[in-house]
């Protein structure tokens, strides 16, 4: 299957349904983002524009992705542009997090570490999307993670903790990784 940006890729909104997907003629991807923490408001039909291709591309090819499977890769890219696009800033929650007692001061854009869940710890991967002084914004990179609470959080979800939540994850990993975000 071809995971390349065609003309006819499409943002979709549906305000009734609270959803953002990707649409073309013969699929559609759906992203998991919940409509009260996107910018949208009603619903609506947004191209995907030359900035997006762009974007999609040069993340699609970039090392950093590289040895993912091309369907996940495709979903990992839409879900970041998504987030550049359409999600409201966010504020860290790390009191949901342990701890980590194998703590490190700087994580690599796209490296993937461990968040425990505090109360009945159970861990995830995530990817560290980015950081800003002492706060990573990750993207859950496992199929969903529970906490201890009820929520469950599905896979791409996304949220900013302090580094010192995070474990690093032991697998080896590309280093080279192009930001997600505009340039601009």
């Amino acid at each position: 299957m071809d995971y390349i940006p065609k003309a006819e890729w499409q943002w979709v909104f549906d305000q009734q349904q609270g959803k953002l997907s990707v649409v073309d003629r013969e699929r559609t991807f759906p992203i998991v983002y919940e409509s009260n923490m996107l910018r949208l408001r009603e619903s609506q039909v947004l191209s995907f524009t030359v900035d997006d291709v762009t974007r999609y591309i040069e993340l699609f090819e970039s090392e950093s992705l590289s040895h993912f499977e091309e369907s996940l890769r495709c979903k990992i890219i839409l879900h970041l542009i998504a987030i550049d696009l359409f999600h409201k800033p966010m504020m860290p929650k790390s009191w949901l997090f342990q701890t980590s007692e194998h703590q490190q001061i700087q994580y690599n854009n796209g490296e993937l570490a461990i968040l425990t869940t505090s109360g009945v710890p159970e861990s995830a991967k995530y990817m560290v999307l980015e950081q800003q002084d002492n706060f990573c914004l990750c993207m859950l990179f496992d199929e969903c993670h529970t906490f201890s609470n009820g929520k469950i959080f599905k896979q791409f979800q996304i949220i900013k903790v302090t580094a010192d939540k995070l474990t690093p994850c032991l697998e080896s990993q590309p280093q080279e990784w192009i930001s997600f975000q505009n340039a601009g």
